[in-house]
């Protein structure tokens, strides 16, 4: 799995184009040989290709996930989103709580959720406290990069990454 980091990415787009799609035309223009298009759920797909894509973004990073093993999703954060009960207790699983109480960051266990829900093409739902990030079902792997929170979730447990910063347009 290759994971891309382009930083102030949001310097790079036409404002004129409708906001739903700058990332896509940022990576096609990246990657000039690949069109992407998205299915009725909106889950991202390289059309013609093997390789599986997702994204994430801050108003600073955008991170890109390619894989050619099956199915991505990714997600990214500041490191650091203070925890508010009143905003955020109706998306916790229980042991997403227990985890948060153990010191776990809340942007990990957002990411690891995020990522998750663009996996399985759900997306955002009122039903996000019934789904255990941790739960051994899910292949997620996250890690804290330059103050970010990124989680990947894949097909596969075992998989390597590659990781790609400093990405010139």
């Amino acid at each position: 799995m290759e994971i891309y980091i382009i930083e102030d990415w949001k310097s790079k787009i036409n404002i004129n184009e409708p906001k739903e799609n700058w990332a896509t035309n940022i990576i096609e223009r990246m990657f000039d040989r690949i069109q992407i298009k998205k299915d009725a759920r909106g889950k991202p797909y390289i059309v013609n290709e093997d390789k599986f894509i997702n994204w994430g973004h801050t108003d600073r990073f955008l991170v890109i996930a390619f894989s050619e093993l099956g199915h991505i999703g990714i997600d990214v954060e500041a490191n650091y989103i203070p925890y508010d009960e009143s905003l955020y207790s109706w998306i916790l699983h229980e042991q997403e709580k227990n985890k948060l109480d153990r010191g776990t960051l809340f942007s990990e266990i957002w990411t690891r959720k995020e990522a998750i829900l663009k996996f399985t093409g759900e997306g955002i739902n009122d039903n996000m406290h019934d789904l255990n990030s941790y739960a051994n079902e899910y292949n997620v792997i996250s890690f804290s990069f330059n103050d970010l929170s990124i989680s990947v979730c894949s097909e596969y447990r075992s998989v390597s990454l590659k990781l790609y910063t400093s990405v010139v347009l």
